[in-house]
């Protein structure tokens, strides 16, 4: 018996506090190896950079929430900011552009959530095969080859900053959480989310249409992909076909690092948060310490399987409850 309350004990330290604990060990181990990990500069630098995978990773939990998987979050995110530059170039207006990115990534996760949901294919394959056309598309359009030449004024939604210190990336990403913060734990809708992904029969009994829940779910994480792909060809000055590579697989990092549970029905924004910093903190001390990039895939493969390791164990350990 105590053997057991020991484990549930665990379980919701962890789901309350893992996260937070993980990360600080991580900043004091950065800290060691690098001198100038702590510089203001490069905490900014963390901040902005991340601030991309953030986004993407508030889309990427409340599709996790639902009982689903978005795969295609990086080719949405790169596939959306491309467009955007080639809007830009062609009108010269970055509020077209802006808005063009973001209907894009709409787009696409519309499709995502109707097909998922009416034809009943899991969300894993119909969002891999999104993440192929997406990007398929984007370098067949481009002849991957960068876009480039377009008014400098773009470059505000990356590399702008607020009275000369506060980076725009983080305003933007600031302004996002913050909806998404209401959306979730302030609206009907995100009770409608929490209740699709811990019994989806039971929410459809008590007379929540599941099926636009998870559609508008879909939305919301294309358009925030959109939004992160404006941001990160802006950063990047040119619109990169093969940019946002692997984002995907960052953002359900740091969501499911953040507690966030694969199997649905769970997830806190501020987990969420501090998963995707830790996960911003990690690649940072890894090019500080000039980590080959070949061996921060495989350190990043490692993190995914022992986030969804800890998962698994958490949630089996609140079950004995």
């Amino acid at each position: 018996m105590n053997k057991e309350k020991q484990k549930i004990s665990f379980a919701d330290l962890y789901s309350k506090y893992g996260i937070l604990i993980i990360l600080l060990a991580a900043v004091v181990v950065a800290a060691f190896l690098s001198d100038s990990f702590l510089s203001t500069r490069n905490i900014s630098n963390i901040i902005r950079q991340n601030a991309v995978v953030m986004i993407i990773a508030f889309g990427s939990q409340i599709i996790l929430i639902t009982g689903e998987v978005d795969l295609s979050a990086g080719s949405v995110c790169a596939f959306s900011g491309v467009i955007s530059t080639m809007v830009m170039l062609s009108t010269g207006s970055i509020v077209l552009a802006l808005t063009v990115g973001i209907l894009v990534g709409v787009i696409f996760g519309f499709a995502n959530g109707w097909v998922v949901t009416t034809a009943c294919i899991p969300s894993f394959i119909m969002t891999l095969a999104t993440q192929f056309i997406g990007r398929g598309m984007i370098l067949a359009i481009t002849s991957a080859q960068p876009i480039a030449g377009f008014d400098k004024r773009f470059t505000i939604f990356g590399q702008g900053m607020i009275f000369g210190k506060i980076p725009v990336p983080t305003v933007i990403m600031i302004v996002v959480l913050i909806f998404y913060w209401v959306l979730i734990n302030r609206r009907r809708f995100g009770r409608y989310v929490y209740a699709v992904g811990g019994n989806s029969d039971a929410a459809k009994a008590s007379g929540i249409n599941v099926k636009w829940v998870k559609i508008k779910a879909f939305v919301f994480a294309g358009a925030v992909a959109g939004l992160a792909g404006v941001i990160l060809m802006s950063r990047l000055n040119s619109g990169q076909p093969n940019g946002a590579e692997d984002y995907e697989f960052d953002a359900i990092t740091a969501a499911i690092i953040g507690g966030t549970s694969m199997s649905g029905g769970t997830g806190k924004v501020y987990g969420t948060v501090v998963g995707a910093l830790f996960v911003g903190v990690l690649l940072n001390i890894m090019t500080l310490t000039d980590v080959s990039a070949y061996y921060q895939k495989v350190v990043k493969g490692a993190i995914i399987a022992i986030a969804v390791i800890i998962d698994a164990q958490v949630r089996r350990a609140q079950k004995l409850s």
